[in-house]
């Protein structure tokens, strides 16, 4: 009899074992609870604005936000005036495509001014100085007073998320680390 017993109590407990952390997943999904790291930093637009109206290239030519190579792009909005912080976070801007590692060339990098000629951006590659942004566009764009915003554009050509001024770059990097492989 008792061997039956605690059988049953053995039975009873490898279930609860195994039933335990269902019930508990259970609990915290239906309360609203999300690990940290799911979600994205940017802000998502919504509904995600299409690009359509192409840019000018500062160099000539023209700029298409939709790409057949599969490029995401990263648009950069300048202040009118960059102080040296403004030209810290540009360049930092600049590493931040090459330590995307062998995935840099999946991004493009969009500024709406000039690229300051003393920084990271000025000699690397995949970036682009555009005459004007679309009017749409400035619009969605968290405006610049005193340092960089930033957006992103997916390869089919929506404005997919923004960042407001003084970005934290390293939280950006792991939004770009999550889309671009």
């Amino acid at each position: 009899m008792t061997d039956v017993r605690s059988g049953r109590r053995m039975l009873v407990f490898i279930a609860l074992v195994f039933a335990a952390p269902i019930l508990v997943a259970s609990l915290l999904a239906f309360s609203g609870w999300l690990p940290e790291g799911r979600g994205n930093y940017g802000e998502l637009v919504d509904p995600p604005m299409r690009l359509e109206q192409s840019g000018t290239l500062r160099a000539g030519g023209v700029f298409a936000w939709v790409t057949p190579q599969w490029h995401w792009t990263l648009v950069v909005r300048i202040p009118n005036v960059c102080d040296r912080i403004c030209h810290e976070h540009l360049d930092q801007i600049g590493n931040l495509r090459i330590s995307l590692g062998r995935h840099a060339e999946k991004l493009r990098i969009v500024i709406d001014d000039d690229v300051p000629a003393d920084g990271v951006l000025s000699t690397a590659q995949g970036v682009y100085s555009l005459v004007d942004l679309p009017s749409a566009l400035h619009e969605r764009l968290h405006p610049a007073h005193t340092d960089v915003t930033l957006a992103l554009v997916d390869p089919a050509g929506y404005l997919m998320l923004r960042y407001p001024e003084k970005a934290d770059l390293k939280r950006v990097r792991k939004d770009l680390g999550k889309l671009i492989r």
